[in-house]
């Protein structure tokens, strides 16, 4: 019958007995399993199934059946077990949905690998059913999309089962949070006049002063034969607007909309039933919530209904209270309802966002909860709420205090009651959830667009991007900081503005922030004026001309001689951008490790109006980084030795060397004094930090190129001369020179792990030494050994303990 629909898994079968049945045959099973199920009790057809699976567990239609019964029924532990039976015994593909149940079972337990593979199985085997080749697509994209969610949860709520002293192994729902007290439905009632056997259950509305024990509102409301449920509360509080619902049959009810007025002592007046335009007795209408439009000063009345003109199934609907049980003819509130059931609407007065869930949206599994911000066209596109307030299973009937700091939803999800423990069936239990504070503070920073530097005097304006209202404006004279507080799960929009200047807007969310952070946004303010114009910088290889990537770029206004902006390192391209203003000189430094730093001046046309485009090329080759110069510490590597050879490296030599830096100044300029003595200390710290660092950076971008050109193919002989300070003989200074060419091959073979110890082995790469002792050293460098303030300390000294990698031959 039109308009008879199930009340969303709320009315669930009531009895766990058997009916009388006392022949106990196969076809007596299955006969009274067909009954049930033609009957829509599901129980009992799960039931029935199974004791008849006794006879035969091989038997795959019964086993499909039985699978059929325990999805209807909740049951998704069994119902898993059977589909997948089915599954693996179905030769003849007699039972073609199978794959696309298993599917959703799966989904609907959390296990979306699975579910993602079946739906895909379905989808290779199905012969066209529209319907569920359309759905099967959307819910592989839901798996999809599920693995992300739920490897984000919200860290900031914590959610707590209320315990059986409010949920029981029926139904728990619409808990709603009023005065000190959870007022809550529960379907766990017998029907005392009722002529089926075992009796049916009702529902009745419930209060909880503590959320660990509930009682039964007092009075004429909860003393009927009916379902009492969905409460709701007018703004001032004196009326609540409920659901009385009828069955129909064993198992269908239909629900419409009443009103009773509360008295000054807290009782209920007389229920009236709401008008036809809300009520129409063909269609059921159910799941009050009542709203507030501030605009219009006027209540409004959410509610859900099968009626004609909907989009879906049950659909959302609201209608204005006028008053005097009159309402306005309800609208189909077409821009959250879905071609699914959407359902359980909740509208929080001081955010004005309307909570609901839905089966039509993308899901974790079954019903999820979704919210919706009130603004200026009606009410924005629905957005998913965030695991695990969300689940695999249905997740419903959220509502939210109005501090925003304590919620309750129904689900079955695991660790809710089973009705039947076997089964692992049914049904909803009442969670609360408690949020942490999460504190969320912005800092707006204003800059300059051309020169990038900090600029003041900027006014910056917080506005709500759903709903267009002014949050807040900040003036800041003094810096460019701009301060403000903001919440969760909200769209902004940030203005910035100045005189002679134009303003800068930023979009930006705190959605799915689930802890307190401090952020920041930049805002860019163009000077007007003179229009800037893009200049565009491309980088190449002048070699190979192909695009250079990895390259350090920055642009000098030689005007003001500061850099614009800042300098851009671009590791994945080679397009480097700014904003330039026409008839100025810039100069371009674009550097990268292995190649020459070039510098380009240019000159912005000022009749420019377009992107300006410039292209640089930079030299590469190791060759270009020759000759260079390595410097040792005095007699090293390896004092007062005649070996010609060592194992260290000369990184283990340059290190030790640089941090005796100090020393060296100290003990060289000590007999110095006034000018003389700062003189040599200058002297001393320009050769280290320009010299000695310089030559060990120029030897690994050395190393880095030489590598590349050894993978090109290339082959290499680098030739080397050794030097050493004149104190002491010919003889031994030709082995040191010799041990300081060595640590050079050594730093070779163990750079970077050994890259180019096959290049040696291969002969792709050689090393020529041309060893040069004291003989080379220049007149008048101390050779006296008790000299030792000149022989060792000195630059002149300092600089004849050197390597010197000459050149490259290339073979």
């Amino acid at each position: 019958m039109k308009g008879i629909r199930k009340n969303i898994c709320f009315t669930i079968l009531l009895s766990l007995s058997c009916f009388g049945l006392k022949a106990q045959t196969l076809k007596a099973f299955i006969a009274a399993a067909e009954n049930a199920w033609m009957s829509k009790d599901y129980y009992s057809a799960v039931m029935y199934y199974n004791n008849a699976l006794e006879f035969d567990t091989s038997n795959v239609d019964l086993q499909y059946k039985a699978a059929e019964a325990s999805r209807m029924f909740n049951a998704y532990t069994p119902a898993e077990t059977k589909y997948q039976f089915v599954l693996d015994n179905d030769s003849q593909a007699e039972y073609p949905m199978t794959s696309f149940w298993l599917a959703d079972i799966k989904q609907k337990k959390g296990k979306y690998e699975e579910a993602k593979q079946l739906f895909e199985l379905y989808l290779s085997e199905s012969e066209g059913d529209e319907y569920f080749n359309q759905k099967a697509e959307k819910e592989i994209k839901a798996c999809e999309w599920a693995i992300s969610v739920v490897s984000n949860p919200d860290s900031s709520l914590t959610i707590n089962h209320l315990g059986d002293g409010i949920n029981s192994p029926y139904s728990e729902f619409g808990g709603l949070y009023r005065n000190e007290e959870l007022i809550f439905s529960s379907l766990r009632y017998e029907k005392q006049d009722d002529i089926y056997n075992p009796k049916r259950l009702i529902s009745k509305i419930l209060k909880s002063e503590d959320q660990t024990t509930g009682d039964i509102i007092e009075g004429s409301i909860n003393e009927n034969e009916l379902h009492i449920a969905h409460s709701t509360f007018s703004n001032s509080d004196d009326g609540m607007y409920y659901t009385e619902c009828q069955y129909v049959n064993n198992n269908d009810i239909r629900c419409h909309l009443f009103y009773r007025p509360i008295n000054g002592d807290g009782s209920f007046g007389e229920g009236v039933r709401l008008p036809e335009n809300i009520n129409n007795s063909a269609f059921t209408t159910t799941q009050p919530n009542i709203g507030y439009d501030p605009f219009n000063e006027k209540e409004i009345l959410f509610f859900v209904s099968d009626k004609e003109g909907g989009k879906g199934k049950l659909d959302i609907w609201y209608s204005t209270v006028l008053g005097d049980n009159k309402f306005s003819d309800p609208i189909n509130l077409e821009s959250i309802n879905t071609l699914e059931d959407d359902i359980t609407p909740f509208f929080h007065k001081s955010s004005e966002v309307l909570y609901f869930s839905s089966e039509g949206y993308q899901s974790l599994g079954g019903f999820d909860i979704y919210k919706s911000y009130k603004n200026l066209e009606g009410f924005s596109s629905a957005e998913h709420m965030p695991f695990p307030l969300n689940s695999s299973y249905h997740d419903v009937y959220y509502t939210l205090d109005q501090e925003g700091n304590q919620s309750h939803f129904s689900s079955n999800r695991e660790g809710s009651y089973f009705l039947e423990s076997a089964q692992e069936a049914c049904c909803y239990d009442i969670y609360k959830v408690d949020y942490e504070e999460v504190n969320l503070n912005l800092d707006a920073l204003s800059f300059d667009k051309i020169s990038l530097k900090e600029l003041e005097g900027v006014t910056v304006q917080l506005i709500d991007d759903t709903t267009g209202e002014l949050i807040a404006s900040v003036d800041n004279l003094d810096d460019n900081h701009h301060l403000f507080e903001l919440q969760k799960e909200k769209d902004y929009l940030l203005i910035a503005s100045k005189e002679n200047y134009d303003s800068d807007t930023i979009e930006f969310t705190t959605k799915r922030i689930f802890a307190s952070e401090d952020i920041v946004k930049k805002l860019f303010l163009n000077p007007q004026g003179p229009q800037a114009i893009d200049l565009e910088v491309l980088t190449f290889d002048g070699v190979s001309n192909s695009s250079l990537i990895g390259t350090t770029v920055k642009l000098i206004d030689l005007e003001t001689g500061e850099i614009v902006g800042e300098e851009i390192f671009n590791p994945e391209g080679n397009s480097f951008n700014w904003k330039v203003i026409p008839g100025k000189k810039y100069r371009i430094v674009a550097s990268k490790d292995g190649f020459e730093t070039v510098q380009r001046t240019i000159q912005i046309s000022s009749d420019a109006k377009e992107k300006v485009t410039q292209k640089v090329y930079l030299g590469r080759g190791a060759q270009e980084y020759l000759p260079m110069v390595l410097y040792f510490d005095n007699d090293i590597p390896d004092l007062r030795s005649v070996k010609t050879y060592t194992d260290k490296t000369y990184s283990h030599t340059y290190h030790p060397y640089v941090v005796r830096k100090n020393e060296f100044k100290q003990k060289y300029s000590k007999p110095l004094r006034s000018e003389q003595k700062y003189g040599a200390e200058q002297r001393l710290e320009e050769f280290f930090e320009f010299d000695v660092k310089g030559g060990y950076n120029q030897m690994i971008a050395f190393l880095n190129q030489l590598e590349t050109e050894l993978l090109a193919g290339r082959k290499i002989t680098i030739k080397i001369k050794g030097f050493a300070s004149p104190r002491a003989s010919s003889k031994y200074n030709r082995a040191l020179s010799k041990r300081r060419t060595h640590s050079f091959k050594n730093e070779l073979v163990k750079f970077k792990g050994g890259i180019f110890s096959k290049y040696f082995v291969s002969n792709q790469l050689d090393v020529e030494e041309l060893p040069f002792g004291e003989d080379t050293a220049p007149s008048g460098i101390s050779d006296k050994i008790a000299d030792r303030r000149n022989s060792i300390y000195s630059v002149e000294a300092s600089k004849e303990r050197r390597i010197e990698i000459v050149e490259l031959q290339y073979n």
